[in-house]
Protein backbone atom coordinates (compact mmCIF):
# COMPACT_ATOMS: atom_id res chain seq x y z
CA UNK A 1 0.00 0.00 0.00
CA UNK A 2 0.75 3.76 -0.80
CA UNK A 3 1.22 5.56 2.56
CA UNK A 4 1.70 9.31 3.17
CA UNK A 5 1.34 11.80 6.27
CA UNK A 6 -1.46 13.65 4.44
CA UNK A 7 -3.46 10.29 4.05
CA UNK A 8 -2.52 8.98 7.64
CA UNK A 9 -4.39 12.02 8.79
CA UNK A 10 -7.19 12.38 6.46
CA UNK A 11 -7.73 8.33 7.92
CA UNK A 12 -7.31 9.79 11.30
CA UNK A 13 -10.11 12.39 11.15
CA UNK A 14 -12.53 10.68 8.90
CA UNK A 15 -11.84 7.18 7.38
CA UNK A 16 -15.08 8.09 5.09
CA UNK A 17 -13.35 10.70 3.02
CA UNK A 18 -9.93 8.52 3.36
CA UNK A 19 -12.27 6.46 1.32
CA UNK A 20 -13.78 8.74 -1.40
CA UNK A 21 -10.16 9.97 -2.10
CA UNK A 22 -8.18 7.10 -1.65
CA UNK A 23 -10.44 4.06 -2.93
CA UNK A 24 -13.26 5.49 -4.76
CA UNK A 25 -12.07 8.24 -6.92
CA UNK A 26 -11.39 7.15 -10.33
CA UNK A 27 -10.97 9.34 -13.76
CA UNK A 28 -11.42 6.48 -16.02
CA UNK A 29 -14.45 4.91 -14.74
CA UNK A 30 -18.49 3.64 -15.78
CA UNK A 31 -19.43 4.50 -11.93
CA UNK A 32 -20.79 7.37 -11.98
CA UNK A 33 -20.05 7.47 -7.66
CA UNK A 34 -16.36 7.22 -8.61
CA UNK A 35 -15.91 9.21 -11.38
CA UNK A 36 -17.74 12.23 -8.99
CA UNK A 37 -15.38 11.09 -6.62
CA UNK A 38 -12.44 11.95 -9.02
CA UNK A 39 -14.12 15.71 -9.33
CA UNK A 40 -14.50 16.62 -5.91
CA UNK A 41 -11.07 15.36 -4.83
CA UNK A 42 -9.75 18.13 -7.34
CA UNK A 43 -11.55 21.00 -4.57
CA UNK A 44 -9.88 23.55 -3.17
CA UNK A 45 -10.32 25.81 -0.63
CA UNK A 46 -9.63 29.71 -1.76
CA UNK A 47 -7.09 29.20 1.17
CA UNK A 48 -5.92 26.15 -0.26
CA UNK A 49 -5.50 27.25 -3.65
CA UNK A 50 -3.36 29.71 -2.53
CA UNK A 51 -0.45 27.87 -1.77
CA UNK A 52 -0.56 25.94 -3.99
CA UNK A 53 0.14 28.53 -6.66
CA UNK A 54 3.16 29.96 -4.89
CA UNK A 55 4.07 26.10 -4.87
CA UNK A 56 4.28 26.09 -8.62
CA UNK A 57 5.64 28.98 -8.99
CA UNK A 58 8.40 28.52 -6.67
CA UNK A 59 8.61 25.39 -8.45
CA UNK A 60 8.64 26.37 -12.10
CA UNK A 61 9.78 29.91 -11.77
CA UNK A 62 12.66 30.49 -9.07
CA UNK A 63 14.17 27.00 -8.65
CA UNK A 64 15.44 26.93 -12.42
CA UNK A 65 16.94 30.58 -11.46
CA UNK A 66 18.24 28.83 -8.32
CA UNK A 67 19.83 26.43 -10.39
CA UNK A 68 21.69 29.00 -12.38
CA UNK A 69 22.80 30.57 -9.20
CA UNK A 70 20.67 33.70 -9.18
CA UNK A 71 18.28 35.47 -7.57
CA UNK A 72 14.68 35.95 -9.52
CA UNK A 73 13.61 39.79 -10.21
CA UNK A 74 10.45 40.16 -7.79
CA UNK A 75 8.51 41.92 -10.76
CA UNK A 76 9.09 39.25 -12.86
CA UNK A 77 8.36 36.90 -9.87
CA UNK A 78 4.89 38.57 -9.39
CA UNK A 79 3.87 38.89 -12.77
CA UNK A 80 4.49 34.99 -13.47
CA UNK A 81 2.29 34.57 -9.80
CA UNK A 82 -0.73 36.98 -11.12
CA UNK A 83 -1.02 35.83 -14.30
CA UNK A 84 -1.03 32.14 -13.03
CA UNK A 85 -3.66 33.12 -11.04
CA UNK A 86 -6.06 34.56 -13.59
CA UNK A 87 -5.70 31.98 -15.91
CA UNK A 88 -6.58 29.02 -13.30
CA UNK A 89 -9.01 31.42 -12.12
CA UNK A 90 -10.45 31.44 -15.82
CA UNK A 91 -9.64 27.38 -15.80
CA UNK A 92 -11.75 26.97 -12.22
CA UNK A 93 -15.11 29.25 -13.01
CA UNK A 94 -15.50 27.60 -16.33
CA UNK A 95 -15.24 24.24 -14.19
CA UNK A 96 -12.98 22.93 -17.07
CA UNK A 97 -12.40 20.53 -13.97
CA UNK A 98 -15.27 18.39 -15.56
CA UNK A 99 -14.28 18.07 -18.82
CA UNK A 100 -14.12 14.78 -20.78
CA UNK A 101 -11.69 15.66 -22.58
CA UNK A 102 -9.12 17.68 -20.17
CA UNK A 103 -6.60 16.23 -17.49
CA UNK A 104 -4.16 17.46 -15.24
CA UNK A 105 -1.59 16.37 -17.54
CA UNK A 106 -2.75 18.25 -20.29
CA UNK A 107 -3.96 21.60 -18.90
CA UNK A 108 -0.84 22.73 -17.84
CA UNK A 109 -0.49 25.03 -14.33
CA UNK A 110 -3.92 26.22 -15.33
CA UNK A 111 -5.64 23.00 -13.75
CA UNK A 112 -7.98 24.49 -11.29
CA UNK A 113 -11.16 23.29 -8.93
CA UNK A 114 -12.71 25.23 -6.67
CA UNK A 115 -14.71 23.82 -3.82
CA UNK A 116 -16.51 27.61 -3.33
CA UNK A 117 -17.90 27.00 -6.87
CA UNK A 118 -19.03 23.71 -6.02
CA UNK A 119 -20.65 23.88 -3.08
CA UNK A 120 -21.59 28.21 -2.88
CA UNK A 121 -21.53 28.46 -6.53
CA UNK A 122 -19.53 31.56 -6.79
CA UNK A 123 -16.27 32.76 -5.80
CA UNK A 124 -16.61 36.09 -3.81
CA UNK A 125 -14.25 38.61 -4.89
CA UNK A 126 -13.37 39.96 -1.56
CA UNK A 127 -11.79 36.15 -1.23
CA UNK A 128 -9.89 36.54 -4.21
CA UNK A 129 -8.66 39.74 -3.98
CA UNK A 130 -6.96 38.81 0.14
CA UNK A 131 -5.86 35.84 -1.66
CA UNK A 132 -3.83 37.82 -4.25
CA UNK A 133 -2.67 40.35 -1.94
CA UNK A 134 -1.08 37.19 0.35
CA UNK A 135 0.45 34.79 -2.80
CA UNK A 136 2.63 38.56 -3.29
CA UNK A 137 3.05 39.17 0.86
CA UNK A 138 4.50 35.41 0.43
CA UNK A 139 6.39 35.70 -2.29
CA UNK A 140 8.50 38.71 -1.53
CA UNK A 141 9.27 37.79 1.90
CA UNK A 142 10.65 34.80 0.31
CA UNK A 143 12.46 36.80 -2.45
CA UNK A 144 13.89 39.18 0.05
CA UNK A 145 15.23 36.14 2.46
CA UNK A 146 18.51 35.74 3.50
CA UNK A 147 17.75 32.11 3.12
CA UNK A 148 16.75 32.15 -0.79
CA UNK A 149 20.35 33.80 -1.18
CA UNK A 150 22.06 31.48 0.41
CA UNK A 151 20.97 29.09 -1.81
CA UNK A 152 21.12 30.95 -4.81
CA UNK A 153 24.95 31.48 -3.94
CA UNK A 154 25.74 28.28 -2.43
CA UNK A 155 23.67 25.71 -3.33
CA UNK A 156 25.53 22.68 -5.26
CA UNK A 157 22.00 21.28 -6.76
CA UNK A 158 18.30 22.12 -6.18
CA UNK A 159 15.11 19.98 -6.83
CA UNK A 160 11.81 20.93 -6.11
CA UNK A 161 8.40 19.20 -5.66
CA UNK A 162 10.35 15.57 -6.17
CA UNK A 163 8.59 12.68 -5.47
CA UNK A 164 10.56 10.46 -3.10
CA UNK A 165 9.61 7.30 -1.97
CA UNK A 166 10.57 4.68 0.25
CA UNK A 167 9.70 1.12 2.03
CA UNK A 168 10.32 0.86 5.85
CA UNK A 169 7.72 -2.41 5.85
CA UNK A 170 6.85 -5.01 3.78
CA UNK A 171 3.95 -3.99 1.38
CA UNK A 172 3.72 -0.21 2.70
CA UNK A 173 5.47 2.71 0.57
CA UNK A 174 5.91 5.67 1.88
CA UNK A 175 5.43 8.70 -0.70
CA UNK A 176 6.09 11.94 0.07
CA UNK A 177 7.05 15.50 -2.03
CA UNK A 178 9.14 18.13 -0.15
CA UNK A 179 8.60 21.39 -0.94
CA UNK A 180 12.02 21.91 -1.90
CA UNK A 181 15.54 19.88 -1.20
CA UNK A 182 19.07 21.64 -1.69
CA UNK A 183 22.22 19.79 -1.71
CA UNK A 184 25.79 21.55 -0.59
CA UNK A 185 29.16 20.89 -1.36
CA UNK A 186 30.39 20.89 2.13
CA UNK A 187 27.75 20.60 4.02
CA UNK A 188 24.49 18.29 4.77
CA UNK A 189 21.12 18.85 2.35
CA UNK A 190 18.15 21.07 3.57
CA UNK A 191 14.73 20.24 3.15
CA UNK A 192 12.42 23.15 3.34
CA UNK A 193 8.73 22.94 3.69
CA UNK A 194 6.79 26.20 2.46
CA UNK A 195 4.00 27.41 4.45
CA UNK A 196 1.00 29.88 2.77
CA UNK A 197 -0.81 30.51 5.96
CA UNK A 198 -1.30 32.32 9.13
CA UNK A 199 -2.01 29.68 11.94
CA UNK A 200 0.65 27.48 13.34
CA UNK A 201 1.05 23.79 11.87
CA UNK A 202 1.94 21.36 14.78
CA UNK A 203 2.23 18.42 11.96
CA UNK A 204 5.53 20.30 10.47
CA UNK A 205 8.04 18.43 12.18
CA UNK A 206 6.40 14.87 11.49
CA UNK A 207 6.18 16.15 7.76
CA UNK A 208 9.62 17.15 7.86
CA UNK A 209 10.93 14.28 9.69
CA UNK A 210 9.19 11.69 6.85
CA UNK A 211 11.05 13.83 4.12
CA UNK A 212 14.05 13.34 5.77
CA UNK A 213 13.97 9.58 6.69
CA UNK A 214 12.68 9.28 2.93
CA UNK A 215 15.72 11.59 1.47
CA UNK A 216 17.81 9.22 3.63
CA UNK A 217 16.76 5.90 2.16
CA UNK A 218 15.74 6.72 -1.37
CA UNK A 219 17.72 5.38 -4.56
CA UNK A 220 19.75 8.00 -5.54
CA UNK A 221 18.05 9.75 -8.50
CA UNK A 222 20.21 9.94 -11.80
CA UNK A 223 20.93 14.08 -11.25
CA UNK A 224 21.64 13.76 -7.67
CA UNK A 225 25.49 14.76 -6.58
CA UNK A 226 27.88 12.52 -6.60
CA UNK A 227 28.23 12.51 -3.06
CA UNK A 228 24.79 12.06 -1.82
CA UNK A 229 25.72 8.47 -1.12
CA UNK A 230 27.24 9.68 2.08
CA UNK A 231 23.95 10.22 3.34
CA UNK A 232 22.93 6.84 3.11
CA UNK A 233 20.85 6.05 6.02
CA UNK A 234 21.73 9.20 8.16
CA UNK A 235 18.43 11.13 8.14
CA UNK A 236 19.54 12.90 11.38
CA UNK A 237 22.26 14.62 9.40
CA UNK A 238 19.86 17.01 7.37
CA UNK A 239 18.93 19.79 7.72
CA UNK A 240 15.53 21.07 8.16
CA UNK A 241 13.70 24.33 7.65
CA UNK A 242 9.80 25.24 7.70
CA UNK A 243 9.14 28.48 5.81
CA UNK A 244 6.25 30.27 7.32
CA UNK A 245 5.87 32.91 4.20
CA UNK A 246 3.16 34.90 5.55
CA UNK A 247 4.22 35.36 8.95
CA UNK A 248 7.85 35.70 7.18
CA UNK A 249 9.26 33.21 9.59
CA UNK A 250 11.53 30.28 9.90
CA UNK A 251 11.61 27.65 12.15
CA UNK A 252 14.21 24.65 12.03
CA UNK A 253 14.21 21.04 12.92
CA UNK A 254 16.13 18.16 13.40
CA UNK A 255 15.53 14.73 14.59
CA UNK A 256 17.73 11.90 16.38
CA UNK A 257 17.77 8.58 15.52
CA UNK A 258 15.07 7.92 18.06
CA UNK A 259 12.73 10.21 16.31
CA UNK A 260 13.01 7.81 13.55
CA UNK A 261 12.19 5.16 15.02
CA UNK A 262 8.97 6.64 16.25
CA UNK A 263 8.24 8.37 13.05
CA UNK A 264 8.39 4.31 11.41
CA UNK A 265 6.16 3.23 14.93
CA UNK A 266 4.27 6.23 13.63
CA UNK A 267 3.64 4.63 10.16
CA UNK A 268 3.56 1.21 11.15
CA UNK A 269 0.48 1.44 13.26
CA UNK A 270 -1.05 3.72 10.75
CA UNK A 271 -0.49 1.91 7.98
CA UNK A 272 -1.93 -1.07 9.91
CA UNK A 273 -5.04 0.32 10.85
CA UNK A 274 -5.48 1.40 6.80
CA UNK A 275 -4.72 -2.07 5.86
CA UNK A 276 -6.94 -4.12 8.49
CA UNK A 277 -9.82 -2.16 7.07
CA UNK A 278 -9.66 -2.84 3.38
CA UNK A 279 -8.45 -6.45 4.43
CA UNK A 280 -7.31 -6.92 0.78
CA UNK A 281 -10.69 -6.45 -0.67
CA UNK A 282 -11.02 -4.68 -4.19
CA UNK A 283 -13.27 -1.42 -4.17
CA UNK A 284 -16.13 -3.70 -5.42
CA UNK A 285 -16.70 -5.77 -2.25
CA UNK A 286 -16.10 -3.08 -0.15
CA UNK A 287 -18.87 -1.58 2.37
CA UNK A 288 -18.73 2.07 2.40
CA UNK A 289 -20.42 1.41 6.09
CA UNK A 290 -17.60 0.01 7.24
CA UNK A 291 -15.44 3.63 7.40
CA UNK A 292 -16.65 5.33 9.95
CA UNK A 293 -17.71 9.18 9.52
CA UNK A 294 -16.31 12.19 11.34
CA UNK A 295 -17.26 12.85 14.61
CA UNK A 296 -16.16 16.93 14.48
CA UNK A 297 -19.17 18.91 12.11
CA UNK A 298 -16.35 20.98 11.07
CA UNK A 299 -14.58 18.43 9.94
CA UNK A 300 -18.26 17.65 7.42
CA UNK A 301 -18.38 21.17 6.88
CA UNK A 302 -15.38 21.85 5.04
CA UNK A 303 -15.13 18.49 3.12
CA UNK A 304 -15.38 18.31 -0.60
CA UNK A 305 -17.01 14.59 -0.44
CA UNK A 306 -19.92 15.72 1.64
CA UNK A 307 -22.32 15.53 -1.28
CA UNK A 308 -21.67 11.99 -2.04
CA UNK A 309 -21.57 11.32 1.49
CA UNK A 310 -24.77 12.67 2.45
CA UNK A 311 -26.07 10.39 -0.38
CA UNK A 312 -25.29 7.57 0.56
CA UNK A 313 -26.41 8.54 4.45
CA UNK A 314 -29.99 8.26 3.13
CA UNK A 315 -30.19 11.68 1.16
CA UNK A 316 -29.96 13.39 4.67
CA UNK A 317 -30.04 17.11 4.28
CA UNK A 318 -27.16 18.94 5.69
CA UNK A 319 -28.66 20.23 8.04
CA UNK A 320 -29.87 16.74 9.45
CA UNK A 321 -26.31 15.32 8.90
CA UNK A 322 -24.59 17.96 11.55
CA UNK A 323 -27.26 17.88 13.41
CA UNK A 324 -26.41 13.71 13.55
CA UNK A 325 -23.04 14.44 14.05
CA UNK A 326 -23.59 16.92 16.97
CA UNK A 327 -25.51 14.09 19.05
CA UNK A 328 -23.03 11.53 18.52
CA UNK A 329 -20.15 13.91 20.38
Amino acid sequence: MRWSVSKSKMFSRCQRKWYYYELAAHARTKDDVRREAYFLKQLQSISAWRGSLVDTVIHNFITPRLLSHTLPNENETLECALNLMKSQISFGKERKHRSPHLTKSNSGNSYCAFYDLEYDGELKEDSLQNAEKEIVSALKNLLSSELLRNIAETNQYVISQRSLSFSPFEDVRVVCVPDMVVFFEDKAPLIIDWKVHFFGNSDAWLQLGIYSIALSQVTPHKDFPANFSDLKGNASKIDLVEFQLLKNIQRKYSITEQDVLDIEDYILHSSIQMRNLVNGRSFNDLDINSFQTARNPQTCGRCQFKKLCWLENENRKPEHMQQTLFEVL
